[in-house]
């Protein structure tokens, strides 16, 4: 009976009906627009996150192992990254890949310019997934023990600084005892758009830098750790460090073990922060459409009031009457959920096949606002949309039970 007089007041084409009709509109507006801001609002955070944490694994992976010794001095200590270290890191259920790297700052060079860099060395079992992914001109060579030329692979940043290109020609010098000068071809260009590292790295073979340096095969600046998932973060963690005091018994290193958080413990921060102003505007925006939802509901019980002494009259008790103006109210979020999902929903699809809002990715690191829907956070923000919405009717609707039958009837 409550659904059936709630639709009639309503109306049966899905238009409200009386003079309450421009409160329902702004009710319906409140609603759509309020989600509608919620849901993007949580796909561009959700986008941000993800997409710069996937730039910070793809330079990094999810955990990075140097020498102790390296952190606190000028000297370049290496680690040793034997066979047996790699078979007891792949041993772990938590560890998907691992990978040598080496580090040595140098300058490039060219007849009227120069800048400081770091020169990132990879070894054959190095996933390049990453670095083709973001090439934007030639390729990366596959690292190779025979080497007949030195090559190098540069940033779009550095080489638009340095002015030249792909198949180019340019000079390298790495300040260590004495000065020592190698001359690369430029093989590719890659672009992520992370001014932190497209600013500084550059990538060689790592048998360069091992010959330069004075290292055998074994040894290296680290080693980069990818997992099977990030939410074994903690426990591949703690095996990592089990087996490197292994290691660290066997070759008489001490080591050092980071998290990606913790080699950019200023970016993550920033994300945090991000996360503070998404939960102010999700808490915002649901105050909005409340106020709303509110108000609306209050100026139809009033609108209606001869209606409800005349259902008061007939017997209809006051939980009876409420329940009809909370199934009404139910028509009103409803209806402003769905033409907020669809609003909310087709700006996230445009924004990721069509780009429409740029970004400066000096700034933000990325070119365009970076949005991710998720089915999960969806649904869930959709329940507690109506959930809450329902909730905070539940007080306006007990004016209900203080109007007088004989007192309503006389109302108009």
């Amino acid at each position: 009976m409550e659904r059936f007089i709630a639709k009639r007041l309503y109306g049966s084409d899905g238009s409200a009906k009386g003079g309450s009709r421009p409160a329902i509109v702004i009710a319906t507006i409140g609603i759509a627009l309020g989600l509608a801001v919620m849901i993007v609002t949580m796909a561009v955070t959700r986008g941000f996150r993800n997409q710069i944490r996937d730039i910070v694994i793809g330079f990094t992976q999810h955990i990075t192992v140097t020498n102790y010794q390296m952190n606190f001095g000028t000297t370049e200590e290496p680690i040793t990254c034997d066979e047996v270290l790699f078979m007891e890191m792949n041993d772990a259920k938590e560890i998907d890949h691992v990978q040598r790297f080496i580090h040595k700052p140098g300058i490039l060079k060219t007849d009227s310019l120069f800048h400081g860099f770091m020169l990132k060395g990879i070894g054959q079992e190095y996933d390049l997934s990453f670095f083709n992914a973001h090439l934007t001109d030639g390729y990366i060579p596959l690292p190779s023990d025979s080497l007949k030329d030195t090559w190098i692979v540069l940033s779009q940043e550095i080489a638009n600084k340095m002015m030249v290109k792909a198949g180019d020609k340019i000079d390298i010098y790495f300040m260590q005892n004495s000065i020592r000068a190698r001359r690369a071809t430029i093989t590719g260009i890659f672009k992520t758009n992370f001014s932190e590292y497209d600013q500084v790295f550059g990538i060689t073979d790592i048998n360069v830098l091992q010959r330069l340096n004075g290292w055998d095969s074994n040894q290296a600046t680290g080693l980069e750790i990818r997992l099977t998932n990030e939410k074994y973060l903690d426990k591949a963690y703690e095996s990592v460090r089990e087996i490197m005091n292994h290691s660290d018994a066997r070759n008489d290193e001490a080591y050092l073990i980071e998290t990606m958080e913790e080699l950019n413990a200023g970016l993550f921060a920033w994300l945090d922060v991000l996360n503070v102003n998404v939960v102010a505007i999700l808490v915002l925006m649901l105050g909005i459409s409340g106020f709303t939802m509110i108000s609306g509901l209050l100026i139809i019980i009033f609108e209606r009031t001869a209606t409800i002494g005349t259902l008061k009259a007939l017997g209809a008790d006051n939980a009876t009457i409420r329940r009809i103006f909370l199934h009404f109210a139910t028509h009103i979020i409803g209806k402003g959920m769905l033409i907020g999902n669809a609003i909310g929903v087709a700006i996230v699809l445009l924004q990721q096949h069509l780009q429409i809002i740029p970004l400066d990715p000096a700034s933000y690191y990325v070119d365009s606002v970076p949005m991710e829907l998720k089915i999960g956070w969806f649904i869930l923000l959709n329940i507690v949309m109506f959930t809450l919405s329902m909730l905070m009717l539940l007080a306006p609707s007990a004016i209900i039970s203080r109007i007088s039958p004989s007192k309503s009837l006389r109302f108009e």
